[in-house]
């Protein structure tokens, strides 16, 4: 990752505990420096209303066997269980070959804030983020 984009956007990768912590769960899968971008809609929060907002973000998405987290713009996006994705309403798929997009409703995660998040990443290891999400649990 170039230096200024690090400086911009932060190093896109997880907090040292929160690391450790999925470690420890079982670690399946961890891609850091994901280059990509977050689209707000309808965004509410603390201080700050847009219809539309679009950022810039480097982003860590975690796989464990129990959770799945993204963080990007020194921000922790999600964190689940990986059973309740449905329940909290997050979508992941796979648009192109190298591109992972991630919808989720913004108050699920953070109910100080409103709005629909669309997290659209460059990462070649998205068909296999996609095909972990999607497996069948026990």
């Amino acid at each position: 990752m170039n230096a200024l984009r690090r400086l911009l956007l932060g190093p896109g990768r997880l907090p040292d505990d929160l690391r450790a912590a999925l470690r420890a769960e079982g670690m399946v899968l961890l891609v850091e420096g994901a280059p990509g971008s977050a689209t707000y809609r309808n965004l509410k929060t603390p201080g700050r209303r847009a219809n539309w907002k679009r950022t810039a973000v480097s982003a860590a998405v975690a796989l464990s066997t129990k959770r799945f987290v993204v963080h990007a713009h020194r921000f922790k996006h999600i964190d689940v269980p990986i059973t309740d994705l449905a329940r909290y309403r997050i979508k992941a798929t796979n648009p192109a070959p190298d591109r992972l997009q991630i919808d989720y409703d913004l108050s699920t995660t953070n109910p100080t804030r409103q709005g629909r998040v669309t997290l659209s990443l460059k990462t070649e290891e998205a068909a296999r983020i996609i095909r972990i999400l999607t497996q069948p649990r026990p």
